[in-house]
């Protein structure tokens, strides 16, 4: 790997095996290129004797786009906590910071390149946090709740749309660098903790969001009414032959699902069973507590966290004294 002359890349060529033994589907970014930036979350402990320890916590890389016409877009593509390091809130807290550049860089959104459904669960927590400290999505989920505490959607033939305002989806864009397909996962779980899990209301949520799961995959016509798709057997072209037919005034059609359709049925209840469950699991840590705190020991005089921007253009970057065998061996160990 070449990894030109600047310390920033000598360092991430040390972390190119923890990037390829634990991060699935990964591979080394290009040091050469200035679009990459690395953040690191190093951990600054002072021994008895006065002496300063750095310690590597954790890392991620983004790159930086070029978004029409004046602006540019930050993509998370690797983040990595190292494993003894785990599951004690770093990596929100790296979530939280890069957040933090995007908004005082002010460029158009944080996206993230195909997330881990781990990472993407943590994601949507720190998001959650920040969503329902912002007023104008707080005034939107109280105007959707109290719509959905009204009725029974699920005797309804056409459920409604309960997708945010677009001005709601905006304002979030450009004060707190969510992009939309984010939002409007975490649109699902605000609805969610608005309803207070109640068990009256928990039929009509479960299905907007069998709506919302059938309309992604299916089209907008997936319901009852609307076009319809039905196969029938034939001589001339079993894998050709289907009737198509588009039901009136709202009626559901008659047509006797086939069983490709029935096993389509139990695959998309599956889907949102699934979704409802991580719904359900988000909106539990956030009720307990317990999403993404920081022991305060972690801040104490002797015990301090830095987090470091490292542009591969810039080759001032110190990176002597930084400690990485003990979390390499764990790692080699735990392999």
């Amino acid at each position: 790997m070449v990894i030109g002359n600047t310390a920033a890349g000598h360092l991430y060529s040390r972390l190119v095996p923890l990037v390829l033994l634990l991060i699935d589907g990964s591979n080394p970014i290009d040091v050469d290129d200035p679009g990459w930036e690395l953040y690191a979350l190093i951990q600054k402990k002072s021994d008895e004797q006065g002496d300063t320890q750095h310690k590597l916590l954790g890392f991620t890389a983004l790159y930086r786009f070029y978004h029409y016409p004046d602006s540019t877009r930050l993509r998370l593509s690797q983040i990595l906590v190292l494993p003894p390091y785990q599951h004690k809130g770093y990596g929100g807290h790296l979530v939280e910071v890069l957040y933090n550049v995007a908004i005082s860089e002010d460029v158009y959104d944080l996206t993230v390149e195909e997330p881990l459904d781990y990472f993407q669960h943590v994601r949507t927590c720190v998001d959650i946090k920040r969503l329902l400290l912002f007023a104008s999505v707080q005034d939107a989920v109280k105007s959707t709740v109290s719509y959905l505490k009204q009725g029974k959607l699920s005797k309804k033939t056409r459920v409604p749309c309960f997708n945010p305002p677009l001005s709601a989806v905006e304002d979030v864009r450009k004060t707190l660098k969510i992009n939309r397909k984010q939002f409007l996962q975490c649109w699902e779980v605000l609805i969610f903790l608005g309803l207070d899990n109640v068990d009256k209301y928990m039929e009509d949520f479960v299905t907007i969001i069998s709506s919302r799961v059938k309309a992604d995959i299916l089209g907008k016509d997936s319901g009852s009414s609307g076009k319809q798709v039905v196969e029938v057997p034939s001589d001339y072209n079993p894998e050709m032959s289907f009737v198509m037919f588009r039901s009136q005034d709202g009626e559901a059609g008659s047509v006797r699902m086939d069983e490709n359709q029935t096993n389509q049925e139990e695959l998309l209840q599956q889907l949102v069973d699934e979704r409802v469950k991580k719904i359900k699991l988000i909106a539990q840590k956030r009720l307990s507590s317990c999403m993404l705190k920081l022991d305060c020991k972690r801040f104490s005089c002797s015990f301090r966290l830095m987090l470091m921007l490292i542009k591969f253009e810039i080759v001032p970057v110190l990176i002597q004294g930084l400690c990485l065998a003990d979390a390499v061996g764990v790692v080699i160990m735990g392999r």
